[in-house]
């Protein structure tokens, strides 16, 4: 009965990540004035509005997502202040007025505006509002409608049916639901057997012991820990944190908001850390805790990685690839050279600059020995930021293992990349302020904010008194 529940848990959870990546391509594809409503089927009278999650496209490249207030709800399904904090921490911002207020801005919703290029996020903050706060199990159980285009839904719905097994058909084994490991060997191969349930091509194992995967473009480590008594995670996000208190007490706020993970800071780099028993070795806990892991990574954004003061460790270049609907974001980075013989040479040479420390080197010469091509540059970037972010998960692989002189040595490396990493970015932005004068070293300047100033944000409607999605309701409570 066990194993059938967990079976059906798995097919429940592959048909919404589906129905996440119809989603992401219908509001990719919204224009200006499309519209679209997702609510369960079996509120008929959940009040004005009921539970549901909108969208709605407006001008050139924008879209609204919206998740109806406690005023537009009827009492026995207002949200609760857990609800609330769920959605706030999804990115949504709270209801800006009243109803019945002036317009302005925002919504008497929460609601959230992004670029349609966005899309892939605005559908994972509207399945986790219709999972997790208004509880639709499946989403065969939701109704969706379009207004303002005459683009069919049916797609995001109609495909979702779980295919029945059939007579004779080859049966994937079960997972076990405990094992009592002999060993860190017998570890290692029941974290592949539970790791292979979700990921066809599984990477093999490094030198050190390790499993490195990628998560929404982030590299999660995953080897055995000290003794084999844990299968621990590593997961570093940011790097080059220049405010380190502030740092301290996001971290705090994290870890307070995220209980099943652990936050930490490692000189100036905030990772996750976890670690999941495996004396027994249950591999439900080793998928739960990647799961949590992944709905965090997709939480994470630029303005995550400013709001604490540093810069995201992400392989952007991977994170417009896509696999199976069936498959989680986890992939195989056995992507790294052997050796750094087999690195560009013109990368070595930029590397080069700054060995044993060194940090001296011309925005122009870097931009010089990338043949000023910024997409070769941008090239040489995404290696150099996978190979730092390797080197510092080395680094920590090391250090728990004590061995201190190879966890310094791997230390040196990943400050070696991160270097290259930013004088290849400075040479970009070098290039694409056209190639001004520079100095060694020399760094843009950035928005005393620290961030990206917005644009201004138009109304949401061409005319300025006409109601957003949740305006005419009035007041339920």
């Amino acid at each position: 009965m066990a194993d059938a529940q967990t079976r059906f848990d798995q097919d429940v959870d592959a048909a919404w990540r589906e129905f996440r990546t119809r989603l992401a391509d219908h509001v990719a594809a919204m224009s200006d004035g499309d519209g679209l409503v997702l609510e369960p089927f079996t509120d008929e009278a959940g009040g004005p509005a009921g539970p549901c999650v909108q969208f709605y496209a407006w001008g050139d490249r924008l879209v609204r997502c919206e998740v109806p207030s406690n005023a537009h709800l009827a009492p026995d399904r207002h949200l609760t202040p857990v609800d609330e904090q769920m959605l706030l921490e999804l990115g949504l911002k709270a209801p800006s007025r009243g109803p019945d207020d002036p317009e302005d801005d925002g919504s008497p919703a929460f609601w959230i505006d992004r670029p349609g290029s966005w899309a892939d996020q605005l559908a994972v903050i509207a399945v986790r509002a219709l999972r997790s706060v208004w509880g639709v199990p499946h989403p065969l159980f939701l109704r969706a409608e379009t207004f303002g285009t005459e683009r069919s839904v049916a797609e995001l719905t109609s495909f979702l049916v779980p295919e029945t097994p059939q007579a004779g058909r080859t049966q994937a084994p079960e997972v076990p639901l405990a094992v009592v490991p002999s060993g860190d060997d017998h570890v290692r191969e029941l974290i592949e057997s539970t790791l292979h349930e979700r990921i066809d091509d599984l990477p093999a194992w490094d030198e050190d012991g390790d499993l490195v995967l990628r998560i929404a473009g982030v590299l999660v480590f995953v080897g055995v820990g000290p003794g084999g008594g844990t299968v621990d995670l590593f997961a570093p996000i940011v790097h080059s944190i220049t405010g380190r208190t502030r740092a301290a007490e996001i971290c705090v706020d994290l870890n307070r908001r995220w209980p099943h993970l652990k936050f930490v800071l490692v000189d100036d780099r905030l990772a996750i850390v976890d670690h999941v028993p495996a004396a027994p070795f249950a591999p439900a806990h080793l998928l739960g805790s990647l799961e949590t892991i992944t709905r965090f990574l997709d939480t994470v954004d630029s303005s995550f990685a400013t709001h604490i003061g540093g810069s995201l460790l992400r392989d952007q270049g991977f994170d417009g690839a896509t696999g199976g609907a069936a498959d989680p974001p986890w992939g195989d980075v056995s992507q790294l050279p052997d050796a750094e013989d087999d690195l560009p040479v013109a990368l070595l040479a930029v590397r080069d600059f700054h060995l044993d420390g060194a940090t001296d080197v011309a925005a122009s010469t870097v931009a010089a020995i990338g043949d000023r091509n910024p997409e070769q540059l941008r090239r040489f970037l995404t290696i150099s930021t996978e190979l730092q972010v390797w080197w510092d998960g080395e680094s920590q692989t090391r250090e728990a293992a004590l061995n201190t002189d190879g966890a310094r040595e791997a230390r040196a490396r990943a400050l070696e990349w991160e270097a290259t990493s930013r004088s290849l970015a400075e040479a970009l932005q070098f290039l694409e302020q056209g190639e001004g004068t520079d100095s060694a070293g020399s760094r843009a300047s950035k928005p005393s904010a620290g961030r990206e100033s917005a644009p201004e944000q138009p109304a949401l409607f061409d005319n300025p008194d006409e109601p957003t999605l949740f305006d005419g309701f009035g007041d339920y409570s």
